[in-house]
């Protein structure tokens, strides 16, 4: 119960993160926004890192538990 309540609080941290990543990199690709300004390059480059983690922990596509994984074909 503990680890399912801190793993939905997580969730939600992660991905309050990847909104500002979000916003902090479209403004810097489209120029309005400077690495140099009050640590942007640091939202710039946690933004790969979050997805990553995202995808490896978060998505279905990354889902690492034996319930959600493929059976083993047998040979025979």
């Amino acid at each position: 119960m503990l680890q399912a309540i801190w793993r939905a609080v997580l969730l939600v941290a992660l991905l309050a993160a990847l909104v500002v990543c979000l916003k902090v990199t479209s403004g810097w690709w489209r120029g309005e926004l400077s690495l140099a300004d009050s640590g942007n390059w640091f939202w710039v480059l946690l933004f790969p890192v979050l997805i990553v983690v995202w995808w490896r922990y978060f998505s279905i596509f990354g889902c690492a538990e034996a319930t959600c994984l493929l059976p083993k074909d047998k040979e025979g």
